[in-house]
């Protein structure tokens, strides 16, 4: 019997399962492998990778994963080089979904009184989650779905929260104790370096650029510069204009960010400005930006008060965690899980 994987993440974005060491995938995240006709599957032609109680995680759901989890962090894409690193990523991610398999089928041991309610509120955030129903619906087809099949999923999501929050959560607190004495001990995590919020125009050009083209992006980037300058509404110029893939959604605002995160010509020009002011015209390989300073903030070390929830949910996080591991562990023991995966 296949299950369907294909929005597994929902699952580990919900109750936290996705933790991986810091590895990467590698550029094509997928690679085809040899399939023998035993370990292949009649109507799909695709490899049964593992078996959790007869149920069948196929390589298709594994890959299917792998993207999903590629597209989340797409700096994993550039971290991993080398086939032992990519193989050792796909295992990891195989675990995960052998885990999700196992917990999703003792949460349909529960009974749920609101079920219908819960999955109907978490089916309404995911679809808020698109500007309209044509990318709901497009990115359901991409995903080669169906309504039906998404509601599916969130409601085996559903069941793993409320078998985690029976099972795990109830036993779990923090005493106040415990969230000082991580504070004090941990000072350094709560310095927050000097940062800028700024927002964006760009137009782009990189090494590889022609000159013609590079001379075309260099005239259309002075211009938009003058408009700025004239006080023309810069959000609106970078969300007609900026040649961020993002900006149409965020109008070039880039939040805040502090040294070391932007590339260095950019980083120096946002830092140059003063709140309110507009940069010259600045060259990174990107191409060519306009940068717009919208606030800044001076190092300083967070309170323990500012801290403190912040601090808690982390243990009790980490708590969860690791009892979700340790039950895991007891379901593997008590069930039948066969890994096929090479």
């Amino acid at each position: 019997m296949k299950t369907q994987h294909q929005i597994i993440i929902l699952f580990f974005l919900v109750i936290g399962l996705f933790i991986f060491p810091a590895c990467a995938v590698a550029e094509d995240p997928v690679k085809t492998t040899e399939k023998s006709d035993t370990e292949q599957t009649a109507d799909t032609g695709s490899m049964v990778v593992a078996k959790v109680n007869k149920t069948e995680i196929m390589e298709s759901d594994l890959d299917q994963a792998i993207n999903s989890v590629v597209a989340q962090n797409p700096q994993l894409r550039s971290l991993m080089s080398s086939e032992d690193q990519m193989k050792e990523f796909k295992a990891q991610v195989l675990q995960q979904l052998i885990s999700t398999e196992l917990l999703a089928q003792e949460g349909k041991k529960l009974n749920i009184k609101d079920l219908d309610q819960q999955v109907d509120e978490a089916y309404k955030n995911v679809k808020a989650n698109f500007p309209n129903e044509e990318d709901f619906q497009k990115s359901l087809k991409l995903q080669n779905m169906t309504e039906e099949d998404l509601r599916q999923e969130i409601e085996n999501g559903v069941r793993i929260q409320n078998l985690i929050d029976e099972k795990v959560k109830k036993d779990i607190s923090v005493s106040e104790e415990e969230t000082k004495t991580f504070y004090d001990k941990n000072q350094e995590k709560f310095i927050e370096k000097e940062s800028v919020k700024a927002s964006h125009i760009l137009v782009k050009s990189d090494k590889d650029t022609e000159k013609e083209k590079d001379e075309k992006a260099r005239e259309k980037i002075d211009g938009l510069l003058k408009r700025a300058k004239n006080g023309e509404d810069f959000a609106t110029l970078a969300k007609e204009n900026s040649e961020d893939p993002s900006a149409e959604r965020n109008s070039g605002e880039l939040g805040y960010f502090s040294k070391g995160q932007m590339v260095p010509e950019f980083e120096d020009a946002a830092f140059a400005l003063k709140v309110g002011d507009i940069s010259d015209v600045v060259k990174t390989s990107f191409g060519y930006h306009i940068i717009k300073c919208e606030d800044k903030k001076p190092e300083r070390s967070v309170p323990y008060e500012e801290a403190h929830d912040k601090i808690t949910q982390y243990l009790e996080s980490t708590a969860v965690q690791t009892k979700i591991a340790e039950y895991v562990e007891i379901l593997k023991e008590e069930g039948q899980v066969e890994v096929m995966l090479k």
